[in-house]
């Protein structure tokens, strides 16, 4: 269990908990401009889509210390250094796409989101596996949308735990590329695949976890991933980048086991 957050809060005297899971540096300084979800054309190949009813259902915790006196002062503590109503309300006015799977992004199977490693390789892969000619950017955010882990740290408003995966990769700074990007990128042939996927553990998180302080879902995960990422363009060699990403973890909305619940601190090249 690790996590995805970036405000720092005290945890007892001598350590500090640094994530309150998705919020990594850098994300609410982005704008994702009016809340509204992308407009786009679904291509012939993606109209068997499949939308998800809600599943979520957490892992019991292992043992008592979420209700000690310890405990709740540490939640507290989280709470307080949450971001403010007015930050929230970015997240909370975000209209989203309706979560769903397509031919061109199925849905992770069962039995590879039951371990954070092995959800992490398929999420990142198809996240940054494109062909931007025969896939459309909407249909990639209503599969991200479908892969969402909701956001569950103290202080969080319930308004907006559903929404912040969303907003982390509809904000300027994701992996995902503009509207205009993608269709400059589907007109010169370009598709984007990933080899070498890597994670270990954020290293704040395993400080914050060795506190005996317990995150409220037991699935809460923060990794960083690194990889490479190949770009072929039509008339061109394929180009070889590094990339890597913080990738926050939880229990996924709309399916049984691991779900996304942010990404943050992309970087290529």
């Amino acid at each position: 269990m690790h996590s995805n957050r970036k405000w720092i809060a005290a945890v007892g005297v001598i350590v500090v908990v640094g994530v309150v899971a998705a919020l990594a540096s850098g994300a609410f300084s982005s704008r994702v401009g009016p809340g509204v979800a992308p407009r786009a054309t679904i291509r012939a190949s993606e109209r068997h889509r499949h939308t998800l009813r809600p599943v979520y259902d957490p892992p019991s915790q292992a043992n008592s210390a979420t209700s000690s006196a310890q405990q709740q002062a540490e939640n507290t503590r989280i709470a307080k250094a949450a971001p403010s109503p007015a930050q929230w309300a970015l997240v909370e006015a975000l209209r989203l796409p309706v979560p769903a799977t397509s031919a061109q992004f199925p849905a992770i199977s069962r039995p590879t989101r039951q371990n954070p490693d092995s959800y992490a390789t398929a999420f990142v892969s198809e996240l940054l596996g494109i062909n931007f000619a025969k896939q459309s950017r909407l249909s990639l955010l209503a599969w991200a949308v479908s892969e969402t882990s909701p956001e569950t740290m103290p202080g969080t408003p319930s308004s907006v735990a559903s929404k912040f995966l969303y907003y982390t990769l509809a904000a300027s700074g994701s992996p995902i590329p503009s509207a205009a990007r993608w269709a400059a990128n589907a007109a010169a042939g370009v598709v984007w695949s990933v080899a070498n996927p890597s994670m270990t553990t954020c290293p704040i998180w395993t400080q914050a976890l060795a506190t005996g302080w317990q995150p409220p879902d037991p699935r809460m995960d923060c990794l960083d991933v690194t990889g490479d990422l190949t770009v072929t363009e039509a008339g061109l060699p394929p180009s070889v980048n590094p990339f890597s990403l913080q990738l926050g973890l939880g229990t996924a909305q709309y399916h049984h086991g691991y779900g996304a619940m942010s990404v943050n601190n992309w970087t290529v090249g």
